[in-house]
């Protein structure tokens, strides 16, 4: 989960915020019900969580928030690109992937006021719906059910988030490549006629980045997952056709 949400001083090529219309609220809603954090929850509650929801634009080329920020909200995108970097030493970042319409970044900052763990930059021209922390807390003050549904949903994610971390350091190179792609898929995936597919963006560079494994390494189990049609990448999107098919006893 990327921790994130803007702190106020890179906040200054936002448009001034606003309500949204009526109109806007059901596209919100719509959008909200898509999100791996929100759209398990009753729609009347994804309804409460659109009445606080305030749209944004910014232009491209950027920084929604840099790594270290205080962090107050969340961010969903309406339209655009963003990219999320991640500094691993002075002057040394890595990109983490790319994120489009409907995908969310920053949820952590509606829970925890800490700094952001990320820095989000605007590839493109984007509207936001942003939800600020203080208006989502009174939000939950009263009606306590949607935390308890938020928790479990949060619960889940971060069990499939441990179970990726494991694997990156107990795992041969095949198994932990194979756990990442469908530990992902549980965390961001949703289904397609296709099969399961991965919303977030990953290039050959990123997973090894985060698997610990040289892209070439990478990139080759890729391209022979597709040949056997495990997998199907289109556009930077993983799609798992049979993630019961992406297991080590029948990869090995």
């Amino acid at each position: 989960m990327v921790d994130t949400p803007g702190g106020g001083r890179n906040l200054s090529p936002v448009k001034a915020e606003r309500r949204p219309a009526i109109a806007q609220i059901t596209d919100i809603v719509e959008l909200l019900s898509t999100t791996p954090l929100f759209g398990s929850l009753d729609p009347v509650d994804v309804a409460r969580i659109a009445q606080i929801a305030i749209p944004l634009d910014m232009a491209a080329h950027q920084t929604v928030f840099n790594q270290g920020d205080a962090g107050d909200r969340m961010y969903i995108i309406l339209s655009g690109r963003v990219t999320i970097n991640v500094n691993i030493a002075e002057g040394e970042a890595i990109t983490l992937g790319t994120l489009t319409r409907g995908e969310p970044f920053g949820e952590i900052a509606l829970f925890d006021p800490h700094s952001r763990t990320a820095t989000v930059v605007t590839l493109e021209p984007c509207r936001f719906v942003a939800i600020h922390r203080d208006a989502f807390l009174a939000m939950l003050s009263q009606h306590p059910h949607v935390a308890v549904g938020l928790l479990q949903i949060m619960a889940r994610r971060f069990r499939a988030n441990s179970e990726l971390l494991n694997d990156a350091l107990y795992s041969n190179v095949t198994t932990r490549l194979a756990q990442l792609l469908r530990s992902m898929a549980t965390a961001y995936g949703k289904h397609t006629s296709w099969g399961l597919e991965i919303t977030v963006t990953f290039t050959a560079k990123e997973l090894g980045n985060i698997a610990g494994l040289p892209e070439t390494v990478v990139d080759a189990h890729m391209r022979h997952w597709q040949k056997r049609g495990l997998i199907t990448v289109h556009r930077g999107c993983i799609t798992l056709r049979d993630p019961d098919e992406l297991v080590p006893e029948r990869l090995l």
